[in-house]
């Protein structure tokens, strides 16, 4: 099965750091801090669904289908937050 992965940036407060997403399944990477300066990212997963309204949400819950391609993304999310280099020479 070959899906299309798109990444997006967005360095803005309060905003993701990074997000991938490919089919229904998004990793969003979030970069935290301490009132000390200390930083480091976290990430969170989501799959989106349509509600039989047609409404989309997201959940962070994963059918057992998803599991593959969520440890693809957790395999870029971590590639990503490596190719940022050290955190400690960034605080």
């Amino acid at each position: 099965m070959a899906t299309a992965t798109k990444t997006k940036t967005a360095p803005a407060k309060n905003k993701p750091a990074h997000e991938i997403k490919s089919g229904s399944l998004k990793a969003v990477i979030w970069l935290n801090a301490t009132e000390q300066g200390k930083k480091w990212y976290s990430t969170s997963f989501l799959r989106s669904y349509r509600t039989s309204d047609g409404v989309w949400k997201e959940t962070s819950q994963m059918n057992s289908s998803d599991l593959i391609l969520l440890s693809k993304l957790a395999e870029l999310a971590h590639q990503w937050i490596v190719s940022q280099g050290s955190l400690a020479a960034q605080s």
